[in-house]
């Protein structure tokens, strides 16, 4: 008798652990579709404005994404080289805590100070006049 309490009692626990783990399975998917790429080719990419340089060599994009039914995501900025193959907006994300004006006459990118609403302990790295990705930026006090 206690030999099929034991089987019954094993077969249960496996089950809820196979269960355990479609459930986690299901939710890693779920979070791996509102994670959006920061490329130019995504579908749910919402681009809000775009600018190029004075000399022509960066562009720079402030963009969301869709998120369907959630809405729209935050707002994200990017600079990239200006080249027809050039679509990775990740390597040009400006930091947490700053957001894009516009360019100079000297193809320089001006950036401001801007506290997310989503983050409240944002650290502000970057002062003056310094350089991003190659870019050089000027940082508005």
């Amino acid at each position: 008798m206690k030999k099929w309490v034991l089987i019954i009692v094993g077969i249960i626990l496996i089950g809820i652990i196979g269960i355990g783990i479609k459930i986690n399975s299901d939710l890693n998917d779920v979070a791996e579709a509102f994670k959006s790429e920061h490329a130019l080719n995504e579908p749910n990419l919402n681009i809000l404005s775009e600018s190029i340089s004075p000399n022509q060599k960066y562009k720079y994009y402030e963009y969301q994404f869709d998120n369907g039914g959630f809405g729209y995501s935050r707002v994200f900025w990017s600079v990239i080289e200006n080249k027809e193959n050039k679509n990775d907006l990740k390597k040009g994300l400006i930091p947490n805590g700053y957001k894009i004006v516009e360019w100079n006459n000297e193809s320089e990118l001006k950036l401001e100070k801007w506290k997310p609403y989503y983050e409240t302990n944002t650290t502000y790295d970057l002062k003056g006049k310094t350089e991003f990705n190659g870019i050089k930026i000027n940082i508005a006090e």
